[in-house]
């Protein structure tokens, strides 16, 4: 009896690894194509995002409530770094939508591949962190497939195509300033509350940006589509699961094993938009493709682990 607990014990935590990796890649997964979805058919970004918002607070209120996470109270002092943050996400959330609008899905993830390398250039000048061969060599990998699949993708339009790279450096950017405020500007305060305070904060910038779009006309008019309204409603959880479920992982397995599932769903939803926003792919861009996530891969796959960097 004594030797099989130990056995089922393992079992079971790989059982909780497993679920917690289908949840966050079924979030991710559906959370770019339902946007995609909501931005054809619904094309008033910011009504969206303040609702998707507003259940990521009521989400993380109820964690609070329930005693499942602590959310701490907003210092003075930590108010200005946090209001840098909230616009920096609202420069975010606007060129992603911008970009679903007008680019086919596996462009979109194409370009979102060279996040890493983004910012592991943004962190070598504003972190003076190292670079090796390897990740340069990565870096050429995948900035070659873009490139290819970008030239063979008929339905990209210019717009579209600069919107996606603006939310590709704007994300970098963003990861590498928060990983600032966590490690370098001694704000005192965990990831959950970076997220929820930033959100909160950027919600008046939001509130103004959907009032010049026709808010609350857009709500009324909301109302009356049931279909938007359910996937917006869903896409809202989707939104907050995909932040809680990573907090989760972060606490099972390495950064690499996450990236490298990362790298899984984005293929994954790259084969699902197939099937539910089918757009032109030619034998070159396929190519263009499969380089850009053999970069990817070569990035996430070389990287040393956490304890070996700080030796």
């Amino acid at each position: 009896m004594a030797a099989t607990e130990p056995i089922s014990i393992h079992s079971s935590r790989q059982l909780w690894i497993f679920a917690l990796f289908l949840g966050h890649a079924s979030c991710s997964v559906f959370l770019v194509l339902v946007n995609k979805t909501i931005s054809m058919s619904f094309p008033y970004a910011w009504t969206v995002v303040a609702l998707q918002n507003t259940g990521t607070i009521v989400c993380s209120c109820i964690l609070h409530f329930n005693g499942k996470v602590l959310l701490r109270r907003l210092q003075r002092s930590q108010v200005l770094p946090l209001l840098v943050d909230a616009v920096w996400l609202v420069a975010v959330l606007m060129s992603s939508f911008k970009a679903l609008e007008e680019v086919s899905v596996p462009l979109y993830v194409v370009i979102r591949n060279t996040v890493p390398f983004l910012t592991a250039l943004c962190e070598r000048v504003a972190l003076q962190k190292p670079m090796d061969a390897m990740l340069v060599l990565a870096l050429l990998i995948t900035f070659v497939g873009t490139i290819l699949y970008s030239v063979t993708d008929f339905t990209m339009r210019y717009n579209g195509a600069i919107f996606a790279v603006s939310n590709a450096v704007l994300v970098a950017g963003m990861c590498t300033y928060e990983r600032y405020l966590m490690t370098s500007a001694n704000l005192g305060m965990s990831a959950i509350d970076i997220n929820f305070h930033r959100v909160v904060l950027s919600m008046p910038m939001i509130a103004g940006l959907g009032y010049m779009e026709g808010f609350p006309a857009t709500l009324l008019e909301l109302a009356t589509r049931r279909y938007e309204a359910s996937l917006i409603a869903s896409s809202a959880f989707a939104a907050f699961g995909i932040g809680t479920l990573l907090l989760a992982l972060q606490a099972e397995v390495s950064a690499t094993t996450i990236q490298v599932a990362n790298v899984s769903y984005k293929c994954a939803t790259t084969v699902v938009s197939r099937l539910t926003h089918p757009s032109e792919l030619t034998s070159m861009g396929v190519l263009g493709y499969c380089i850009c996530t053999g970069g990817v891969l070569t990035y996430t796959l070389t990287r040393p682990p956490a304890k070996a960097k700080d030796k």
